[in-house]
C-alpha cells in the first residue's frame, strides 16, 4: 500500500510545482535553464571570453547594450614572419660541333637571399654568385599588398613580361630556359609595378622602370614602360584544365645600345647584337594549359631595335635612321609527370604530397623552338631546336635533370661550318623559393 501512495503522491505534486514556482514570482525551470546558459562560460585556461562576457549582461539588464572589453593587439614579434629564398646548381654539360665542341662541369650559379613580412608589408632581397661573376645584388623590392586582390612594389625585379619569364629562373623543365625567351626578355629593372587582381579571371599587371640596375653592364636605358594582361577564362572550373592566355608590351628608349645577342640552347653566342640607338620594343604572347599530369605551353616573341648612324662623333646624340633589327621566335613544349601529380602553374613544379622520397616526381618534357633576327641592311641568323629530357623531384627542395638539344642554324659559322651541332647535359639543384620572387 505504501508504494502506491508514493507514487501518486509524485503525479499530483509534478503540476503543482510550475504553478506556485510562477505565483512566488520565480523563473519557471525552462527559463531558468536558458539564463544558465546564456552565462559566459570559462575557456580551458579558466578566462571568459569578452564576446560571452557582453552576452551575459544582455541578458541581464533586459537587453541593454554593454561595452565590450577590446580584443588584445596582436604584438610586432607575432605579427613578423620571416622565409628563406636560394637555390644552387651544378650543371655537367657535354656540346658536338666541328670547331666548337666542348664539355665541362661547372657550378652554374648560387642565389641566397630572404625576407620578412609583417602585415601587408613583405621586404626582399637576393644575391648572385654566377659563372665568373662575383656577388652582385639580384633581387631586392619592397612589396605592399593593399587589399586581396591589390598589391604595389618597388626596387629591383623582373619586369612583367610574358609567362614563363615570370616563373622561377631554375625550375625549367628541361636543362635550359626557352633560347627565344632569352633573347627577347628585357630582364631585371629598377622601378615600381602595380598588379590588379580580377577575382580570379584575370592579372592585370603595369610598372615603370628607370635603367636596369646597378649591377647591369648596358646601364643606358631612358624611362621604360611594362605592361601584362593574363586571362584564366577557366577560373569558375573546380575540377577541369587551367587554361592561362597573356599578352605583354615593354617598350623603352635607349642611347649607345645593342640589339639582342642569340645563343644556343647550351650558350653559344653565333649572333652577336649590333649597335642600337633609339626606341626598342618587345612583345611577347602565349597561352599555357594545365591538366592534371598534362601540360601544355607556346609563346611568341618579338623585337624591335631602332639604329642610327653616328654622323657627328657623339653617341648621344641622334643620328641620321637606319633600317631597325627586327626579331621574332616561339616555342611549344609539352610535359607528362609520369608519376601522376599536378603540376603547379605559378613554378612549374610538380606538387608532391609529402617530403618523402616514395612521393617524388618524374617528369618528361619535349620543346620545339626557333629565333630569327636580322634587318634589311645587316645579315642576320636564326636557330632552330628540338630538345627533350627528363625532370625528376626527387624530394620538395631538390630535383634531378638531363636533357638532349639538337640544333640548326640557318646561316653556317666559323665556329659550326656545317650549322649542325647537338649535345646534352644535366645537373642537380637544391632551392627554397618560398615567397620570394623569381
Amino acid at each position: 500500500m505504501l508504494i502506491p501512495w508514493i507514487l501518486t503522491s509524485i503525479a499530483l505534486a509534478a503540476p503543482i510545482e510550475p504553478a506556485l514556482r510562477e505565483g512566488a514570482g520565480l523563473p519557471s525551470e525552462a527559463a531558468a535553464a536558458d539564463a544558465d546558459d546564456d552565462r559566459p562560460r570559462a575557456d580551458a585556461a579558466g578566462e571568459v571570453s569578452p564576446s560571452a562576457a557582453v552576452t551575459s549582461a544582455d541578458a541581464a539588464g533586459g537587453g541593454a547594450p554593454a561595452i565590450a572589453a577590446p580584443p588584445r593587439r596582436r604584438r610586432l614579434a607575432e605579427r613578423l614572419s620571416f622565409f628563406p629564398y636560394g637555390w644552387v646548381r651544378t650543371d655537367a654539360n657535354y656540346y658536338s660541333a666541328k670547331r666548337e665542341g666542348y664539355s665541362n662541369l661547372s657550378l652554374s650559379g648560387v642565389r641566397l637571399g630572404g625576407g620578412a613580412g609583417v602585415g601587408p608589408i613583405t621586404v626582399f632581397a637576393a644575391i648572385e654568385v654566377g659563372q665568373a661573376k662575383g656577388p652582385r645584388l639580384f633581387d631586392a623590392f619592397v612589396r605592399w599588398d593593399v587589399s586581396r586582390r591589390l598589391s604595389l612594389r618597388a626596387g629591383q625585379f623582373k619586369a612583367p613580361f610574358g609567362y614563363r619569364f615570370n616563373t622561377p629562373d631554375l625550375v625549367d623543365e628541361l636543362t635550359w630556359a626557352p633560347l627565344s625567351m632569352l633573347t627577347a626578355t628585357p630582364g631585371r629593372q629598377v622601378g615600381f609595378e602595380g598588379r590588379y587582381d580580377f577575382w580570379g579571371h584575370a592579372l592585370l599587371s603595369a610598372a615603370i622602370f628607370s635603367g636596369i640596375g646597378q649591377n647591369r653592364e648596358a646601364n643606358n636605358t631612358k624611362v621604360a614602360f611594362a605592361s601584362k594582361l593574363e586571362v584564366r577564362p577557366l577560373a569558375t572550373l573546380r575540377r577541369g584544365p587551367e587554361l592561362r592566355l597573356v599578352g605583354s608590351l615593354f617598350t623603352y628608349t635607349k642611347t649607345n645600345g645593342f640589339s639582342p645577342t642569340i645563343r644556343s640552347a647550351l650558350g653559344f653566342e653565333f649572333f652577336h647584337g649590333v649597335p642600337a640607338n633609339g626606341r626598342a620594343l618587345r612583345v611577347a604572347g602565349g597561352a599555357a594549359l594545365f591538366w592534371r599530369y598534362l601540360s601544355l605551353r607556346a609563346e611568341y616573341y618579338y623585337t624591335y631595335d631602332g639604329r642610327q648612324l653616328d654622323t657627328d662623333g657623339d653617341p648621344f646624340t641622334p643620328g641620321e635612321p637606319l633600317p631597325p633589327m627586327i626579331g621574332a621566335g616561339a616555342y611549344g613544349q609539352v610535359g607528362v609527370i609520369v608519376t601522376g601529380q599536378d603540376k603547379d602553374p605559378d613554378t612549374l613544379l610538380p606538387r608532391l604530397a609529402s617530403a618523402r622520397v616514395r612521393d617524388s616526381a618524374l617528369e618528361l618534357s619535349a620543346r620545339a623552338e626557333f629565333f630569327r633576327s636580322g634587318a634589311r641592311d645587316v645579315v642576320g641568323n636564326g636557330v632552330e631546336t628540338l630538345g627533350a629530357g627528363v625532370n625528376w623531384v626527387v624530394l620538395r627542395h631538390l630535383r634531378v635533370f638531363v636533357a638532349a638539344n639538337w640544333q640548326a642554324l640557318d646561316a653556317a659559322v666559323p665556329e659550326i661550318p656545317s650549322g649542325r651541332s647537338w649535345g646534352f647535359g644535366g645537373g642537380i639543384a637544391g632551392y627554397f623559393l618560398d615567397r620570394g620572387g623569381v
